[in-house]
């Protein structure tokens, strides 16, 4: 996967609220609007920052998450892309970013959309995309932390595309960093970790995902008319989980992923390359290509998180790959692969 380079945030530019036309509003949150818009003959949106809201500290981080030369230099074909942004330091210069169009419609609307066929290979499909931008975005040291269907914008082709990276944080390498507990994504995806205030951490984006696996199936918003308050309560206190539906519609490894997925402990939940890994194969015995595996033989979706023979496997491809880093070189520059494997 493309890492990030100083390179690529050249390519950002500054742009001046003069040169952008507004069009239609396409819908509000809690710190900003989305427009419509053109610049310079393209159609874009514009992300515009409230200037009245009560907590405008709030707001004008959210904004600087959103223009961070990290989160501004990623590039994936399932994440909204950036264009470019006005750099306002307060919110009286009035914030506003500029992105790629994508549509109106995102996947909230989709699940919505009673007339809206959402099959098994469909969803599937639908988390498989989300993991992918999610796993690029670990990979850059970025976590989301505000990951849910109305965050991810449906483009023309019905390809997914992630949005929104107001409440994102870089991971720091050392522990304990503080975290901006305000700015944590919404309560009913988000991490009991992270209800406790702790510091985010990559595994706070799979819970998300994990609840969003389980809307995904049911169509249904979690924890519905519930009170928020004894929802945040019992999630952190009791484990409360979203009602999983009684049925066989479902393949029991996108249950077991859900479930493993908003497990209360970080460390047991999968990582997001894991969880990718597992969707991959979902998405491909749904297309009708299904292959043996390589570690037990069967003709099944094997994948490390589940199959005992397949991490096996794995940990003896990474000791030879280890021992291989330490082996005499042949001629040509590489060790000699029986030499290793009778060592091992």
């Amino acid at each position: 996967m493309r890492m990030l380079s100083q390179s690529s945030v050249e390519l950002i530019s500054r742009v001046d609220v003069n040169e952008v036309e507004v069009i239609r509003l396409l819908g509000s949150g809690g710190f900003g609007s989305v427009f419509e818009a053109m610049h310079k003959n393209c159609k874009v949106a514009m992300k515009r920052f409230h200037t009245n809201t009560r907590n405008k500290k709030a707001a004008m981080q959210s904004f600087e998450a959103e223009v961070h030369h990290e989160v501004l230099s990623l590039k994936h074909p399932n994440i909204v892309r950036v264009l470019g942004t006005n750099a306002a330091r307060s919110l009286e210069e009035q914030p506003f970013i500029i992105m790629e169009f994508v549509s109106s419609r995102n996947l909230q609307h989709v699940l919505d959309d009673a007339d809206e066929k959402v099959d098994f290979k469909r969803r599937v499909t639908f988390a498989y995309e989300v993991a992918l931008a999610l796993e690029y975005v670990h990979d850059n040291n970025i976590a989301h932390l505000d990951l849910k269907p109305a965050n991810v914008l449906i483009a023309p082709d019905g390809s997914c595309k992630l949005a929104d990276f107001g409440c994102c944080q870089i991971i720091q390498e050392r522990p304990n960093t503080p975290s901006r507990s305000y700015l944590t994504g919404t309560y009913a995806y988000r991490a009991p970790e992270l209800l406790k205030g702790e510091s985010p951490t990559f595994k706070a984006d799979v819970f998300s995902l994990g609840i969003c696996l389980w809307q995904f199936w049911t169509r249904e918003i979690p924890y519905k008319l519930q009170n928020h308050q004894i929802v945040i309560f019992r999630v952190v206190a009791c484990n409360l989980r979203p009602e999983i539906p009684e049925g066989n519609d479902v393949d029991n490894r996108y249950r077991e992923l859900m479930t493993s997925s908003w497990n209360g402990n970080p460390e047991e939940r999968p990582s997001m390359t894991e969880v990718v890994n597992l969707l991959k194969v979902l998405v491909t015995r749904n297309n009708g290509l299904v292959d043996k595996c390589e570690a037990c033989g069967k003709e099944s979706l094997c994948v490390p998180m589940l199959c005992p023979e397949a991490q096996s496997y794995l940990r003896l491809e990474e000791t030879k790959r280890s021992f291989l880093a330490l082996q005499p070189q042949r001629k040509n520059g590489t060790a000699d692969p029986d030499r290793l494997t009778d060592q091992i």
